[in-house]
């Protein structure tokens, strides 16, 4: 099997970590590879924070129920409408983010680190307790947290794959939802003609 192939089977929420620090060039890794994720229009709608302080981190565990992990780091990824290079951003910073965060994983993954995502966004809760705990500006939105750090537990490789979950081709006419259809102009993105920024993914 090819080596990404395996990496991606080898991604597994992983929650016991041990005491070892992760370098600060890991961290940077795992930012190379989040910023080199596609972006609609490459609006690149993100910014990152990364927390190595373990007074943050225990803030983390206190405050929200889903991050009770022993992580030594964590890098939170944030939704910016104050950094995006296109108003693409405004639509897709979710898509544009998650695909940062999936590449943050893949990256600790091949690093041989443990990651985890929590999840943030849309609970309003979590994401005014995600930034009190770290003083963000206007013009951001925490998508998620992913813990990270060496690992002290260990997991199969696997795939989910369902083959009941994958159609080939299109639906039979009769199952076509009544949400198929045209949608409202407002509902369109303006598309700037005048750049040709989006073919650069």
């Amino acid at each position: 099997m090819d080596d990404t192939l395996t990496t991606i089977m080898k991604r597994r929420s992983i929650r016991k970590f041990t005491d070892q620090p992760v370098e600060r060039e890991k961290l940077q890794q795992l930012l190379e590879a989040a910023m080199a994720a596609p972006s609609a229009m490459n609006a690149q709608p993100w910014e990152f924070v990364v927390v190595t302080e373990k007074a943050v981190m225990d803030k983390f565990r206190h405050a929200l129920m889903f991050a009770k992990m022993n992580a030594p780091a964590a890098i939170c990824v944030l939704g910016s409408n104050r950094m995006q290079k296109g108003k693409a951003g405004d639509k897709f910073w979710v898509q544009d983010c998650s695909a940062a965060s999936e590449n943050i994983l893949l990256a600790a993954t091949a690093l041989g680190l443990g990651s985890v995502w929590i999840g943030v966004h849309p609970l309003t809760i979590f994401s005014w307790q995600v930034s009190n705990i770290l003083n963000l500006p206007e013009g951001v939105t925490p998508l998620n947290l992913i813990y990270i750090g060496y690992p002290a537990e260990t997991k199969e490789v696997r795939t989910q794959y369902e083959e009941a979950r994958v159609q080939w081709g299109p639906f039979p006419p009769g199952e076509k939802s009544k949400r198929s259809k045209k949608p409202a102009k407002k509902d369109e993105i303006i598309l700037d003609e005048s750049t040709d920024e989006h073919s650069d993914q």
